[in-house]
């Protein structure tokens, strides 16, 4: 299988530790391809993950802000990319120098992709935006809103259906992915929000 892919992409020559770059190249970059497709188009990205069971916080502070899973699949990318291209440069190449070429170029577009993603979450809260006009809007939980975790929500205010940073007005309660919620108060950019069934919350926990 993994040969038949190789000489599909012109690869089918490659040996030895030349087959784990060109395989990570060739995967690396479709996955991440495709998940920027997601991101861009529909923004379904994140909320796959949460379906999944994966929490991965694409607004970490400091380095981890670089280990998600976009930061992980640019790894995978440029890890092969370049471990094979250094590879592949001379007969007499070490694969400890290629290995430690891929490692490099994996880990600084790890960090370039995490700015580019932050940039692009940032758009999301510009100037334009008034947070307190979201008060009463009703909406659902885009981003599982863990016990004392942010997470995030979408809600229609000022026109548009937007997905916002929110914690729960209770800090010991977790409202999952596709809750629906109200807006009761906003901390800055961030929107506190309550469960509308808080009732029925409340027994499906004791149960």
């Amino acid at each position: 299988m993994l040969d038949t892919i190789l000489d599909w992409f012109g690869l089918g020559s490659v040996s030895g530790v030349d087959v784990l770059f060109a395989a990570c190249a060739i995967i690396g970059t479709i996955l991440f391809i495709l998940y920027f497709i997601l991101v861009l188009v529909t923004g379904a990205a994140d909320g796959m993950l949460e379906v999944a069971g994966f929490d991965f916080e694409m607004d970490a502070a400091g380095v981890f802000h670089m280990f998600t899973l976009q930061g992980l699949l640019s790894f995978i990318m440029m890890f092969g990319i370049f471990g094979l291209a250094v590879s592949q440069s001379g007969e007499n190449t070490n694969a400890v120098l290629a290995v430690l070429a891929g490692t490099a170029a994996g880990i600084a577009s790890m960090y370039l992709v995490a700015k580019v993603f932050q940039a692009m979450r940032s758009l999301e809260s510009d100037g334009t935006v008034v947070h307190n006009k979201a008060l009463g809007s009703r909406g659902t939980v885009y981003r599982r809103i863990a016990s004392n975790k942010p997470g995030q929500v979408q809600v229609e205010f000022q026109g548009a259906l937007r997905t916002m940073s929110a914690r729960s007005d209770e800090e010991a309660v977790t409202l999952e992915t596709g809750t629906l919620i109200e807006v009761v108060d906003t901390i800055g950019e961030i929107l506190i929000v309550k469960p509308l069934n808080r009732k029925a919350k409340i027994i499906n926990e004791e149960e």
